[in-house]
């Protein structure tokens, strides 16, 4: 199952997205388990259906469901329409450096670099800020995927990863607590617009990937 998570993780870099590896072996435990109730087969056999093409397959379909992170899109470069309060901003940064030291942790080696990518764009866009502080202008879809980010790893937390050595246990349930409401006040700042599209975005996710 590592092997295979590791496998749909590269499909999923190939098309701008990195999810931690223990995420990913959830996934498709939990993939594998409903095949095989399904066809009435074991785990072991259901597994063998999961080959590279199915994995490239699953890997759009993720992208697909998060569009509006716009997975693969160079954050800098796409509208600035979300106005970012500096408090929220400083409770975002510090959230990041958290998901990426846990993350150094729990030995992943791709999401302390997606969560310092996050912190350099944050960093860019404050220093370009053009206009009168406390607001900083953003792109949604850095919202968007710095809420999952955090979200995930409150996840991670409630699920007993390690914590860094400097970390006392007795802190893990403040630390989940403090990582979602981070994620939650991320949310408040996304529009709500009902049921959205790919239509006219500058971030569509290509029909087929390779």
């Amino acid at each position: 199952m590592s092997t295979t998570a590791s496998t749909l993780g590269e499909e999923l870099a190939r098309i701008g997205l990195t999810v931690p590896t223990v995420q990913l072996e959830y996934l498709l435990t939990d993939r594998v388990a409903a095949v095989a109730e399904q066809m009435r087969i074991t785990e072991r056999t259901a597994r063998r259906y999961f080959d590279h093409d199915t994995l490239r397959t699953l890997a759009h379909e993720m992208a697909l469901s998060i569009k509006e992170e716009a997975p693969g899109a160079d954050l800098l470069t796409l509208p600035r329409t979300v106005a970012m309060p500096l408090p929220t901003l400083g409770a975002t940064i510090a959230a990041l450096v958290e998901a990426a030291a846990l993350a150094v942790a729990d030995k992943d080696p791709d999401e302390p670099a997606t969560a310092m990518a996050l912190i350099s764009t944050l960093g860019v866009l404050t220093r370009d800020h053009d206009g009168d502080l406390p607001t900083v202008w953003v792109p949604e879809p850095l919202l968007m995927r710095a809420a999952r980010l955090i979200e995930n790893t409150a996840d991670l937390v409630h699920q007993g990863c390690p914590l860094p050595p400097d970390v006392a246990e007795d802190v893990r349930p403040h630390l989940q607590k403090a990582l979602r409401d981070d994620a939650a006040r991320l949310r408040a700042l996304i529009p709500d617009t009902g049921p959205r599209s790919g239509a006219g975005r500058l971030w569509a996710v290509p029909q087929n990937p390779s």
